[in-house]
């Protein structure tokens, strides 16, 4: 009898140590082999995105699609592409040369599948979303207009979070931040953005140091055919613009008092007749092919009877290419307060900032694509 027992405890105890060990392999404590590991428990992150949701992401998604302007670009420069899994169909149908991160990732970018038209006014494809079987989307604030990111979570059953990253013409570079905090915090990229965050912030100290002691400047600096949602002529600008703000130096269409693009009346133009003016060669040719159907309008401006038009390469591309923005701020600082950045060559400078943000040099590609880079463009504005 008591034999009997003792087999029955040993049975039980048996039973009771197997069913301890199937638990422990299931929680990461003991191996199939038998050998112990320690088990780490991965904490939910949670996030208030830029839509004012709280949401909670329990597990690191391994699957993320981006949609709308500028949002491919912070997956970017986080240097999470290896998680993107499909992109709107503007990565593919756009030309790449103007858009920094299209610029460094366009060979992964154009094998991936379609999830959405992508540009202005066009609401995303939860079909095609959904057909990617995405962790997370990540989606421009631009379209909450027409879309409600609950319902579009529900639909592609992912997580959808909100973000932006402040208005093209924002001195304030805070919401670009928090972004990067948020995103990072998101993707296991967090060391990341507080690096890059770091970076950018120094680049404005430096800038800001160089001008220190300067009341703006005697100059009277212009930005003409400044990109915006398609074709602009020299007429068009911005205010502020941001790479002469972070200078301290202001336009001369500052003074208008209107904020973000607008277009100015030549006359205005000839009326404050600018010293210096730089000029967004997204739009270069249709500046030249203005200039030559009418010289003297252009030669009435004291910038170019002296030779003092230059070059930018434009970063409103699909939102703001905020290292293109930063890069040409070192330019124009260069131009107008040559003896403060006597050190900067402003295409090393440039490929410094695209080698941080996107782990490559893009200069040349830029001057390879159809822009003339950093330069002086009186040979092809003369008026003598």
């Amino acid at each position: 009898m008591v034999g009997r027992n003792l087999l029955v405890a040993v049975l039980i105890t048996a039973i009771l140590l197997g069913t301890l060990g199937v638990y422990l392999v299931s929680r990461g404590q003991l191996s199939s082999e038998g050998v112990t590991t320690p088990y780490v428990e991965v904490s939910p992150v949670i996030i208030k995105d830029h839509a004012n949701r709280t949401i909670t992401i329990r597990t690191p998604p391994k699957r993320v699609v981006a949609i709308g302007p500028g949002m491919l670009r912070l997956v970017s420069y986080l240097g999470a592409v290896d998680l993107v899994v499909g992109v709107e169909e503007v990565e593919k149908s756009w030309g790449a040369v103007g858009r920094d991160y299209a610029m460094a990732y366009h060979e992964l970018f154009k094998d991936l599948p379609v999830v959405g038209p992508g540009g202005p006014g066009k609401p995303p494809s939860p079909e095609l979303i959904l057909s990617v079987k995405p962790d997370l989307v990540i989606m421009s604030s631009s379209y909450l207009t027409y879309v409600d990111p609950d319902k579009l979570s529900s639909e592609v059953n992912a997580t959808v979070i909100v973000l932006d990253y402040s208005p093209v013409t924002s001195v304030d570079l805070s919401l670009f931040y928090d972004a990067l905090k948020i995103l990072g915090k998101v993707l296991g990229r967090e060391e990341r953005a507080t690096q890059l965050i770091s970076y950018v912030q120094s680049l404005l100290r430096d800038l800001s140091n160089r001008t220190r002691g300067l009341s703006g400047t005697n100059l009277r600096v212009y930005v003409g055919a400044v990109s915006y949602r398609g074709a602009q002529p020299f007429t068009a600008t911005q205010s502020p613009y941001p790479p002469l703000a972070w200078l301290g130096i202001g336009s001369i269409v500052d003074k208008l008092g209107r904020r973000g693009f607008i277009n100015v009346d030549f006359d205005y133009l000839i009326k404050e007749d600018p010293d210096v003016v730089f000029v967004d060669e997204g739009n270069l040719n249709i500046v030249i092919q203005d200039f030559e159907k009418d010289p003297l309008k252009y030669c009435s401006l004291k910038a170019f009877r002296n030779g003092e038009v230059y070059g930018l390469i434009p970063f409103n591309y699909y939102h703001s290419n905020i290292a293109t923005a930063l890069a040409n701020a070192y330019f124009i600082g260069k131009v107008l307060l040559p003896e403060r950045f006597a050190d900067i060559d402003p295409a090393k400078k440039a490929d410094e900032i695209f080698k941080v943000f996107l782990g490559k040099p893009l200069y040349q590609d830029f001057i390879s694509g159809g822009y003339r880079g950093y330069t002086n463009l009186a040979q092809i504005f003369r008026c003598s």
